[in-house]
């Protein structure tokens, strides 16, 4: 169905005012059959006799019309496939990893059954709730790194998170964005012919909605937003844009552009943390971190050292027991509490 979306637009620019249907289009008949497709796919129309057309709401489902109309991107986006239900959309874009062609492609799901999230994790969300993302990438060499590619997920979905609902989005490393301490999105990259970003983020989604196991520690943008609902297409556009436009920085300025936004929005940095490495935990507070070297950390023990980054198993916040004795590093003592977080 190619929808009227310029016709779309003029009604959404109106603010829930009334446009008289000739100044939706020159042929009033043709304007009438685009409103009944736009109310048949699911935009709320409102009609009068007299006063023309009115927006009322936006389509439950992802319209693809609506999201790749003027995308105003360099390379992600340039093509967008939407599904009703698959088993996960980073099998669906690895799938076009066969040619490079296919670059910037972005696959979106209104159901996954089998989601994927990090260490072997699910990711459930109910149908038409969320935005399930992923977008195939050919990164040349100093972007090809999981590390980059996961920190370029997270900080454009903090970034549009912030923007959409007013709260301060976290990054907690490496890969999920959360507000106040309660998940809005994971990320997951993949490698094998391409690399693969896979974006879960929770936009529709009630309390209720969400497994009970979690709903202490998890959130999505309605909630955020007090109950409003968003337009998740109009959502997918300013992910894609964000997406597109911090990795064609990456390209012209080498992937340290990224660091910056990543390191400022790191929920862990200036706080006491265990950092999980192959050879044993490292205790301390972080003073820096860096998509190259890793971390950077005033010890427990005394003195600096650093991690590389991958290194880093797990990252997780802790807390001092004021009850113990005087820490050797200011608001650190010996005995530990760790935080809950979702990795």
């Amino acid at each position: 169905m190619n929808l009227n979306i310029n016709a779309l637009n003029l009604l959404k620019e109106a603010r829930g005012s009334f446009v008289p249907l000739d100044a939706l289009g020159a042929d009033v008949e043709t304007v009438r059959r685009d409103l009944d497709e736009l109310e048949s796919f699911g935009f709320g129309i409102e009609r009068h006799p007299y006063l023309g057309a009115a927006f009322r709401g936006p389509a439950r489902r992802l319209c693809p019309d609506q999201i790749e109309e003027a995308p105003g991107t360099v390379r992600i986006g340039r093509r967008i496939a939407v599904w009703e239900r698959v088993a996960s959309t980073n099998d669906l874009a690895a799938r076009a990893a066969g040619s490079a062609a296919n670059e910037g492609l972005v696959v979106l799901a209104e159901e996954q059954t089998a989601g994927r999230g990090r260490r072997g994790r699910t990711w459930t969300a109910p149908p038409r709730s969320s935005l399930l993302m992923s977008v195939l990438l050919f990164p040349p060499a100093p972007l090809d790194a999981v590390g980059w590619l996961t920190a370029l997920g997270a900080v454009a979905v903090a970034e549009v998170v912030t923007e959409w609902t007013g709260c301060e989005a976290r990054v907690k490393w490496p890969n999920d964005v959360r507000v106040e301490g309660k998940k809005v999105a994971g990320i997951l990259v993949e490698r094998g012919q391409g690399a693969v970003i896979g974006i879960g983020l929770n936009a529709n989604v009630s309390l209720d909605d969400l497994p009970e196991a979690v709903r202490p520690t998890a959130t999505s943008l309605q909630v955020l937003r007090g109950g409003t609902p968003v337009d998740r297409s109009e959502l997918a556009r300013a992910l894609i844009r964000r997406l597109d436009s911090w990795y064609e920085l990456g390209r012209t300025g080498g992937p340290e552009t990224l660091n910056p936004p990543w390191r400022d929005r790191s929920e862990h940095l200036g706080r006491a943390v265990r950092v999980t490495t192959p050879s044993g935990p490292v205790l301390g507070v972080l003073d820096d971190l860096d998509l190259r070297s890793g971390l950077s950390l005033t010890l427990l023990g005394g003195g600096h050292g650093m991690v590389p980054a991958p290194e880093v198993l797990a990252l997780t916040a802790i807390e001092p027991d004021d009850e113990t004795f005087t820490p050797i590093v200011p608001g650190l003592s010996r005995k530990l509490v760790e935080r809950d977080g979702i990795d």
